[in-house]
């Protein structure tokens, strides 16, 4: 996408690395970092040649920035697996409005004119850690084109403010964000050393944060060398002491991509898996949680052809380790609705798996019920309107949460599903929050983080949240919210 749709002045971009810019008029957000790929977390989707299933023929609509709903009490109904308390007199006794807080993770975070502050929402989270504190990495760097150092911000238990507890250089050459989860009580970060040519693993400490060190990732007792037009990096865990780590080759010239992926059970790195993407170029934003059985399920951007003439596809897959998987795309919610990314993925323990997609100014949730593939269930089954960001939030022992972000300035929310019983979310019966806006920008959010899975083995605790503003206008800063 030329820069001159952005508004922002071109700047010339060697082929290695080439961002992509564009404004949406109602987001005012820059886009992302990249290769000389057409991957991008904001730009139009359409099908690319992966699988697509017969859609569905009914598809609920919530308008959220005119629901009613906002600001009511949440009460304990008869509705979901728990019956209500009651009072002697038999009257259902209702909690008192629920507040969110709000606090200030950073206001040096990594954005630029050329990358907007929440490009990546995937790469980072919220980690809890043994102690039961909060930890959070931003990157820093002079430029877009490099990313020198992760910045570890920690929230103790019980503490009532974010404080920079540690920094570490990564090695020369990282570029683009960096992913990290949290395993046992330390904080692994990856990247993709595009000068060096290996993928990089950062570790701290989080009971020590003096305990630090940057190195390539070991593969049979030898450096991995990753290879040219390797980045859109991306971790999750996949229980104690596991985790995996992928990233996408980026096609030469608009030809077909690989995406790569390698697993440690904390004996070594195995691997690495090369994908073939079936002519798309490459496959980026990849959110991803691993299952109960093993595999890891995903949500992706696949783009073929040659940038910027190319389609987008949002896709879907589940990963055996140490297999090649097969990519399903996700269908639009209208046939002339452009799907743009996948926005996330959530595996709840009745073994279903969630998926959201965002398209033009809309978000569509997707739902798979467990034990079922998804070529029976990639249409949408509800759109949330005005939302560019949403994720998936789930406390300890609660129901499934969303948090989303308006695309139009109206400010975030959460949505509480209305049943704790497995199956697709009835989000048009959901219980809507309000969360208030700390500063100018954020009422149309670049990014949104929560604490997940995907991020740590240990389950989440309160509801966690953290928002970045939008571009230019607050995304050098980040909040943390909790429902209290």
């Amino acid at each position: 996408m030329p820069t001159a749709e952005a508004g922002v002045r071109p700047t010339r971009v060697p082929r290695s690395f080439r961002p992509h810019l564009r404004l949406a008029a109602a987001l005012l957000l820059a886009a992302c970092p990249a290769n000389s790929a057409g991957t991008t977390d904001s730009l139009p989707l359409t099908s690319t040649g992966t699988t697509t299933a017969d859609p569905a023929t009914t598809i609920a609509t919530t308008e959220v920035a005119t629901t009613t709903t906002t600001g009511e009490p949440i009460t304990t109904s008869t509705t979901g697996d728990t019956p209500d308390p009651t009072t002697a007199a038999g009257t259902t006794e209702v909690a008192p409005p629920p507040e969110v807080a709000l606090t200030l993770v950073t206001d040096d975070n990594r954005a630029y004119v050329e990358m907007h502050g929440g490009w990546g929402p995937h790469l980072r989270g919220l980690m809890r850690a043994p102690d039961d504190s909060l930890w959070f990495h931003v990157d820093a760097g002079e430029d877009v084109y490099h990313n020198r150092t992760i910045r570890y911000l920690r929230r103790g238990a019980g503490e009532p403010a974010w404080s920079l507890v540690a920094e570490q250089p990564h090695t020369d050459g990282i570029q683009q964000n960096a992913a990290s989860v949290l395993v046992g009580s330390t904080i692994l970060t990856y990247g993709v050393n595009i000068q060096q040519h290996f993928l990089e693993e950062c570790y701290l400490d989080t009971a020590d944060p003096s305990v630090h060190a940057c190195n390539a990732v070991l593969v049979s007792g030898q450096v991995y060398t990753t290879p040219p037009a390797s980045n859109y990096v991306g971790a999750a865990v996949l229980g104690p002491g596991a985790r995996i780590v992928w990233f996408t080759v980026v096609g030469e010239g608009g030809g077909p991509g690989r995406w790569v992926y390698t697993y440690d059970f904390g004996g070594g790195w195995n691997g690495p898996v090369e994908v073939d993407l079936g002519g798309a170029n490459d496959l980026g934003y990849v959110h991803a949680m691993a299952t109960p059985g093993g595999q890891l399920a995903l949500v992706g951007q696949t783009f073929t052809g040659q940038y910027p003439d190319g389609t987008y596809a949002a896709v879907v897959a589940d990963v055996t380790l140490g297999q090649v998987p097969t990519f399903m795309s996700l269908e639009p919610p209208d046939p002339a609705a452009q799907v743009r990314s996948g926005a996330d993925l959530f595996h709840d323990s009745a073994g279903d798996t969630h998926v959201l997609a965002y398209f033009d100014g809309v978000v569509a949730y997707y739902h798979r019920p467990a034990g079922a593939s998804w070529a029976s269930h990639t249409a949408p089954l509800h759109v949330f309107s005005d939302t560019y960001r949403a994720r998936f939030i789930r406390p300890a022992d609660a129901r499934l949460w969303l948090v989303r972000g308006s695309a139009g300035g109206q400010g975030v929310q959460l949505l509480r599903s209305p049943t704790r019983r497995g199956g697709p979310v009835d989000w048009a019966a959901a219980e809507i929050v309000d969360v208030p806006s700390p500063d100018p920008g954020f009422a149309a959010p670049s990014a949104i983080y929560v604490e997940s899975p995907t991020y740590q083995p240990a389950p989440a605790g309160a509801l966690e949240f953290a928002v970045c503003g939008a571009y230019q206008v607050g995304d050098r800063s980040i909040w943390h919210g909790r429902l209290e």
